[in-house]
């Protein structure tokens, strides 16, 4: 049962950092980055049986439009920016659940 157990953490523990190399290979804008903290942070809800909120066609679309022009002024970050922003937050995970 142990063997198990380190087995399933050690998967864990690759399915993790795949998601990280993962994230760290995208240029995010400024929008892109807000919406993905927001879902990290989101406090972990039990299931219901109603459907997920999605998106409009037309907020989809507004959104892919902000994410564009965000893009041409440059307002996205280098892989290092990125990096110190993920760690920034996950230090903040790591100190409100001590708290």
């Amino acid at each position: 049962m142990h063997r198990n157990y380190e087995t399933r953490e050690q998967m864990n523990a690759v399915s993790m950092d795949n998601l990280w190399n993962y994230l760290q290979g995208l240029s995010l804008t400024d929008s892109n980055r807000k919406w993905l903290a927001a879902r990290l942070v989101e406090p972990q809800t039990k299931k219901t049986s109603a459907p997920p909120m999605l998106q409009t066609w037309e907020e989809a679309i507004s959104d892919l439009d902000e994410s564009e022009k965000e893009f041409e002024r440059g307002d996205v970050l280098s892989g290092d920016e990125f990096n110190a922003q993920c760690l920034s937050l996950l230090d903040s995970f790591t100190t409100s659940s001590c708290k």
